[in-house]
């Protein structure tokens, strides 16, 4: 059996919450204030809706959770503010006041405040609007999945957890989660200072197939303090324990140029509706983290360098679990093995494509020959690259000469050859119209796949403006070329770095470059380029695959972006990438791999990947339920256009998709909408609902069997290589595939996390907490149409191409399709994140 870190939710423990409903004159008044702000575009003061912007200044004048929601119940109510607690009419009159004052610049129109003062709250019971729609499946108002982890994080701040003897007491912030503020991980540094982080719990509120309740999944982080403002989105405030109080607010910031520097603020103008009220001034000022780091706290939300590691392991998780049960006297969601094994083939895997199969890869591909050209800026990385690459070459062959460029041949069908073209690939505005005549061989050739490995200079961590990287990518796919970059420090030649000996007089390391054998294995991932690996992994038994199919991963996201470019106007864009592949059971066979190109059909994979990356990334959506249906044609499209008639597997990442596609969903799975409605009958299409965001699937916590370790009963032990089943109230089934990293799997330092908590690590080990501490992670499978084949051939197809991935030496959490449709989004030069606008916290 394997625990998870989810829980049902009875309706006994669903709590209630205090809700304002609001007349329409507010939400009329809302909404011609958001029609000012869009006329007037954003200036980073607020947020981009009125409701969210005084929302938020509600929240740090009453210190409680505060949500102003536009459509409740969609058709019955109209907006609703919901919150934890009554608020005094007097200062919910005043914060409107004020926030309006501020929000119109100066004028003192007072049309919100006097409305609301004059509303009433209603104690609402949550569970009100929870109800089963049938066995195993339930439904809920909108407005349910948005509070209802206040009232469950509450509950279990009521009590402190248990981590192995370490008591520790949690906060409830003013966005719902809960903050152990005063139970802080440190880390001394060898300069003086020391390193600070807070652990942090958040609760999701979902479905699960066949469950007739609720299920919440808990979701514990580690927030890396930092002690300067810059690229701050959010900050935590211990405002009202001085009073009394218990209010931890947690605020968003924005930053303007002032002075030739920048200025940091509060957004939707917090500080000042906080001071307005009569309330203690919020401390503030750009030396505010090092001068009050007892009261405002904060962390940054992008990719960047900290003393400190990431995550909490997966001990933390156990105990974390322990306390659910404690307080809600509930047990952890629990999944059984199968017979289905997953098996990752270190032996198949660890070896690099042979000389004759990259050679049988570029025919079925559709070239003649393969030309690698690598774009360098150093000596040492020219060797490295030729040091991987001549180990894809004929045994015996004569060694890569370090020439620049000479094309050098490495098997019958493929070729090497290397520029150098430093400036070229310097970060910064810098003219490469010349790259071309520069590395003439990148241009086309009849019959000949480019792919290009391109050095980029970059320190991990660090935030490069004016990135030559996505301009690199583009000009390269305009000349039809797919590119894979390989970073080296800033101020390097290049050089591998030199391993650490065990001790002074011990025998040099054999030392393997990681990083150039991972980025050539994913050159080859762009180039389409494979060999009979994913054939041997997909007909293992039990369940395997006995005829060829075509398989398919459509991949979907909304970007979301404050950014006014290519004529989006800010709008949020719909971005999809369908990848195919002609599967067999042929083990000495390639699998042919293509992408799907609007107007020009199903493209081998590297042509396919290069016109993507040449071009827009996505669709600006103007009405989100035309543009759902706009890509439910777009794929049924893409779908008639396979060739042949062998059925087809149609792969979905779950958590965008199932809003295109209702049969995707738990409530309508199956019934409503799927992938493939419009083909006609005669192809089969089967369809599956892979899960992957931490924030949706229950993530593995411990594999029991009955027996305790002896050595230590409180450490989880990791899952098998098998899928997991639950079966739902319902009788019908979905699949659970746990992982272990392979920095878990690596040795006892990689599983640190296992043996303690970073409130428990023992003194004498305390440099770990500057490790990444890993928790399993895990896949959700959920067979919404199995077609000709059975559920569990159709589940254990998809998972066990997580286990046998193109380019990674382990296994992924995305089957290999859905992997590469990810990664031709996250590599296109347009590619943002929610975080790197500055729009989500963490």
């Amino acid at each position: 059996m394997m625990t998870t870190a989810a829980f049902r939710l009875p309706r006994n423990l669903l709590g209630e919450v205090w809700v304002y409903p609001l007349p329409p004159t507010l939400g009329t008044a809302l909404e011609e204030l958001n029609g000012r702000w869009r006329r007037n575009g954003r200036n980073g003061e607020h947020a981009s809706a009125p409701r969210a912007s005084l929302a938020t200044a509600l929240s740090a004048v009453t210190g409680q959770p505060v949500i102003i929601l536009p459509d409740p119940r969609p058709g019955v109510d109209g907006p609703w503010l919901i919150t934890t607690a009554p608020i005094e009419p007097s200062a919910l009159a005043v914060a409107t006041r004020v926030w309006e004052r501020l929000a119109r610049g100066g004028q003192d129109s007072n049309v919100l405040a006097p409305v609301l003062e004059t509303l009433v709250p209603r104690r609402m019971s949550v569970g009100g609007d929870v109800e089963p729609s049938a066995l195993g499946r339930v439904t809920a108002s909108n407005w349910v999945y948005r509070v209802l982890g206040w009232t469950l994080a509450e509950r279990l701040a009521s009590q402190p957890i248990d981590f192995d003897g370490r008591k520790v007491e949690f906060r409830l912030d003013t966005r719902g989660d809960l903050i152990a503020w005063d139970d802080v991980i440190t880390l001394p540094l060898r300069n003086g200072t020391v390193a600070r982080g807070m652990i942090r719990i958040s609760l999701g509120i979902k479905t699960l197939r066949g469950i007739g309740d609720l299920v919440c999944i808990p979701q514990v982080s580690f927030s890396r303090l930092v002690d300067k403002l810059p690229k701050v989105k959010q900050v935590w405030i211990e405002h009202g324990r001085s009073a009394g109080g218990t209010a931890l607010l947690k605020l968003p910031v924005s930053a303007r140029r002032a002075d030739g520097g920048w200025e940091h603020f509060f957004r939707d103008y917090s500080g000042a509706i906080v001071e307005e009220c009569g309330l203690s001034p919020i401390p503030w000022g750009e030396t505010v983290l090092t001068e009050h780091p007892d009261r405002v706290r904060a962390s940054r939300s992008v990719n960047w360098s900290h003393p400190l590691g990431t995550g909490v392991g997966t001990r933390a998780y156990l105990r974390l679990m322990d306390h659910v049960t404690k307080v809600f006297d509930v047990k952890p969601v629990a999944y059984l093995p199968t017979k289905i094994k997953v098996q990752h083939d270190d032996a198949i895997d660890k070896e690099r494509i042979s000389p004759d199969s990259l050679d049988a890869a570029v025919s079925s591909a559709g070239f003649e020959r393969l030309r690698i050209v690598h774009l360098s800026a150093r000596s040492a990385m020219r060797e490295r690259v030729r040091g991987e690459l001549e180990k894809y070459g004929q045994e015996g062959a004569a060694r890569l000469l370090p020439d620049v460029g000479l094309p050098q041949p490495l098997t019958p069908r493929t070729e090497v050859v290397s520029y150098d073209v430093a400036p070229l690939l310097q970060h910064g505005r810098t003219d490469r119209s010349g790259l071309l005549a520069a590395a003439p061989l990148l241009g086309p050739e009849a019959g000949t796949l480019v792919l290009a490995v391109v050095d980029t200079e970059y320190e991990n961590g660090g935030d490069q403006p004016d990135d030559a990287k996505p301009v690199l990518r583009q000009a390269l796919a305009k000349l039809g070329v797919t590119s894979q970059f390989i970073a080296f420090p800033p101020g390097s030649d290049g050089s591998l770095p030199a391993a650490k000996r065990s001790a002074p007089d011990a025998e040099p390391v054999d030392q393997m470059d990681y990083p150039l054998v991972a980025a050539i294995r994913d050159l080859l991932r762009g180039g389409g380029l494979t060999d009979g690996r994913l054939a041997r992994a997909v007909t293992l038994t039990p369940f395997p695959l006995d005829r060829s199919a075509w398989l398919l991963g459509v991949h979907v996201r909304i970007q979301t972006t404050s950014r006014k470019t290519n004529g989006t106007n800010g709008r949020p864009l719909l971005v999809s990438v369908l990848v195919a592949a002609h599967a067999h059971t042929d083990p000495l066979q390639p699998w042919d791999f293509r992408i799907y190109v609007p107007g020009r059909g199903w493209l081998r994979h590297a042509a396919g990947l290069s016109v993507f990356h040449a071009g827009s990334i996505g669709t600006p959506i103007v009405n989100y339920q035309g543009a759902f249906a706009d890509l439910r044609g777009f794929v049924d499209s893409a779908l008639s256009e396979l060739p042949g008639n062998d059925p087809v597997v149609v792969m979905t990442n779950a958590e965008a998709t199932r809003r295109v596609w209702s049969g995707l969903t738990d409530t309508r799975l199956g019934e409503g909408t799927l992938p493939g409605d419009s083909l006609p009958a005669s192809r089969d299409i089967a369809v599956v609902r892979v899960g992957t965001e931490d924030a949706t699937v229950p993530r593995p916590v411990n594999h029991t069997d009955g027996r305790q370790p002896d050595k230590d009963p409180g450490k989880p032990t990791s899952p098998r290589n098998r899928l997991y089943e639950l079966v739902g109230d319902d009788g019908t089934h979905s699949w659970l595939l746990g992982q272990a990293s392979r920095t878990f799997n690596s040795g006892s330092k990689g599983r640190v996390g296992a043996d303690f908590t970073r409130f428990t690590l023992p003194p004498s080990r305390q440099k770990e907490q500057g490790n990444n501490w890993h928790a399993f992670t895990g896949t959700e499978f959920v067979a919404a149409r199995s077609g000709l084949f059975d559920e569990e051939t159709v589940v254990a197809l998809t998972a066990r191409l997580c286990a046998q991935p193109l380019s990674w030496d382990s296994r992924t959490r995305q089957p290999v399709l859905l992997h590469m449709a990810d990664a031709a989004d996250r590599t296109h030069p347009g590619y943002r994140t929610e975080q790197q606008d500055g729009e989500t916290s963490e």
